[in-house]
């Protein structure tokens, strides 16, 4: 099940590499020519051991020999280990003279070492440059996968979580993630080959002491399991803490005026120093399950040398292999079979703690967005009539707690409907139904008689207009924050959107004019410069229908009255929604609705409304004294 389980997330993983096979390719083709090159290299150690030791010039071989005659007595048949490497070797007869010539002298080994240099300088670099290449063009793609992905998610999928924990994904688990990927491309892929290649050599010079080490396999490989499942377990629970820490954090950031205000600034920092604990914590369980593994690998790894020479040394003596075969043994099973099992050990431990950040990001991605166009929606050209609800009902909560209720209402084209009433009655719910941030749980909401379900998205977007009481500023110029309403437009065209605003004055005198970054949110800006930045967007937009929540609630009357006056040049020839309690605002709409607990109350003019008793004039009555206290 672990196994189906590895396989399973690196291909996932892997899978990623399709759009670069080609320099997959070339970088298995560097491997295996770097591995070859490697593993003829090691193979020169016989004949410059057995040279040294008989002390004399005669030719020799690079690889191992063995004469049957000399190893088996006459009366008995080699074995089947045997007749099998002699078939070999007779159908590589021609390489025999080739080895000799090679090999025949110090002179002609240093020569062959000589030519493999570059071969193996070359095959490394591009193994390495190629696979590293790919890896960064993963992570790359990964991340910009999980965005994309994202983007497109409803209003309710980021209210729903925390937004550092979409953060830690997008950063700390991506970060693990490239780190998986490092593991796979540096030594999942490469150790194999040198593993292959290292047993090769290993069973040519002695077939006997080869299956020694393959009896060890299992020794190194058993714990290396077990303490994977636990580095996965503790990695996992460890991106947890450190995605609830970035989400504290960037909270407490975001909110430092208000954490300044009341001297929190220890209650805030307790809380950091507890996140951080259990974070350590979980990590330090992780940490104790890869030293784990390390430690018995390396132990696995002592053991196994020193067998391997008490046995070499006992063949040795009883001349069954030559020095020079064991010392080609012991370099190619320590330098390349027990290594590359000892880093392919630890590759799966660290692998297993990458894939606990790769599952995280794995998971957005099967997270499917519940507000979608449906396949034969159309495209909103124009508006003809207006905006009709019918028998609107919607819950925050999937039908557990109404905001709205049976709501039937009416926008025609051109008309400017202001709604009113108490806190929570569910006036911006209307707003954030009409953009589609969110469907209703019953009922319908048309545009021209056709339900916006079935107008695409981008389309009905294309057709709208907000300007919200929390205006969002990003730290970008005055012109790229104006620029956003319309991408295309021309500077000509986001300056007289700017002057509609009333906010081209103000930034004409600063020095920089619209090349001034506006700061973090807009901070260095007052309320009422943020609220006409963010009409002179939705005048550059120039879109027919305009949904104005609070635009111009907590502004000072100067700024107020600013801000008026950029609203009235927005709302003209657009069909307008207006979420408002300022007298200002209200008097001057066509006609007003009045909600109160998820119902419409009354409707009709500002004329009609103050002749009666009703709520409008109660909540009018309530707001007009305010002001005169």
């Amino acid at each position: 099940m672990i196994k189906n389980s590895l396989i399973s997330e690196c291909a996932k993983l892997l899978s990623f590499t399709k759009p670069y096979w080609r320099l997959m390719v070339f970088a298995m083709i560097s491997m295996v020519i770097y591995t070859s090159a490697s593993g003829v290299q090691i193979s020169l150690i016989k004949p410059i051991i057995d040279k040294l030791l008989r002390g004399d010039a005669q030719k020799i071989t690079a690889l191992p020999r063995i004469d049957i005659d000399q190893t088996t007595p006459k009366h008995e048949s080699p074995s089947p280990v045997k007749q099998l490497k002699n078939q070999v070797f007779n159908k590589f007869k021609f390489i025999e003279p080739i080895q000799k010539r090679a090999t025949g002298s110090f002179t002609s080994i240093g020569i062959v070492m000589a030519i493999l240099a570059p071969v193996i300088f070359l095959s490394c670099y591009f193994q390495q440059y190629f696979r590293t290449r790919v890896m960064w063009a993963v992570v790359v793609d990964i991340r910009n996968k999980v965005c994309d992905h994202l983007l497109p998610q409803p209003l309710s999928f980021f209210e729903n979580r925390k937004s550092g924990d979409l953060l830690s994904r997008l950063t700390n688990d991506i970060a693990v993630t490239q780190s998986g990927l490092t593991i796979l491309f540096d030594e999942i892929l490469l150790q194999p080959m040198k593993l292959i290649c290292g047993l090769s050599l290993a069973f040519y010079f002695s077939w006997k002491l080869s299956l020694l080490v393959l009896i060890a396999f299992p020794i190194i490989f058993f714990p290396v399991l077990i303490m994977g499942r636990k580095i996965k377990k503790h990695g996992k629970g460890s991106l947890r803490h450190l995605s609830d820490l970035t989400d504290a954090m960037r909270e407490m950031f975001a909110g430092i005026r208000i954490v300044k205000a009341f001297k929190m600034e220890a209650e805030e920092s307790r809380e950091i120093h507890d996140i951080s604990e259990r974070f350590f914590r979980k990590r330090l369980k992780m940490v104790k399950a890869k030293a784990l593994n390390t430690s018995t690998s390396e132990f696995v790894y002592t053991l196994g040398l020193a067998a391997i020479v008490m046995m070499g040394g006992y063949v040795v003596m009883s001349k069954k292999i030559t020095p020079g075969e064991l010392g080609g043994f012991i370099t190619a099973t320590g330098f390349m079979v027990i290594t590359a099992v000892k880093k392919l050990a630890k590759s799966y431990a660290s692998l297993q703690e990458s894939l606990s950040g790769v599952n995280r990001v794995f998971e957005l991605f099967a997270i499917e967005p519940t507000i979608k166009d449906d396949p034969d929606a159309i495209t909103l050209e124009k508006i003809e009539e207006g905006i009709c609800f019918r028998n609107v009902s919607f819950s925050y909560d999937g039908g557990k707690e109404f905001i709205l209720k049976d709501i039937n209402l009416t926008i025609h084209k051109g008309e400017v409907l202001a709604i009113v009433g108490e806190s929570g009655a569910g006036k911006s719910t209307i707003i954030n139904l009409i953009t589609r941030f969110y469907d209703p749980v019953k009922g319908s909401i048309e545009i021209d008689g056709t339900d916006i379900r079935k107008i695409k998205g981008k389309s009905l977007l294309e057709h709208t207009a907000i300007v919200t009481q929390q205006t969002f500023l990003f730290n970008r110029s005055f012109y790229e924050n104006i620029l956003y309403g319309r991408k295309n437009a021309t500077v000509e065209e986001v300056q007289a959107a700017a002057k509609a605003a009333n906010i081209h004055e103000f930034i004409m005198s600063l020095p920089n004019g619209y090349d001034t970054v506006v700061g973090e949110l807009g901070v260095k800006l007052s309320g009422g410069q943020r609220q006409r930045i963010a009409i002179a967007r939705a005048i550059l937009k120039n879109a027919p229908i305009l949904l104005l929540d609070e635009a111009t609630s907590s502004l000072d009357y100067e700024s107020e009255k600013l801000v008026q006056d950029a609203l009235n040049n927005l709302i003209i020839g657009r069909t307008t929604v207006i979420v408002a309690h300022r007298l200002s605002t209200i008097q001057h709409c066509d006609r007003s609705i009045v909600m109160k607990k998820g119902h419409i109350v009354e409707a009709g003019s500002h004329e009609s409304l103050m002749s009666g008793e009703g709520e409008y004039k109660r909540v009018y009555q309530m707001h007009l004294d305010t002001i005169n206290t």
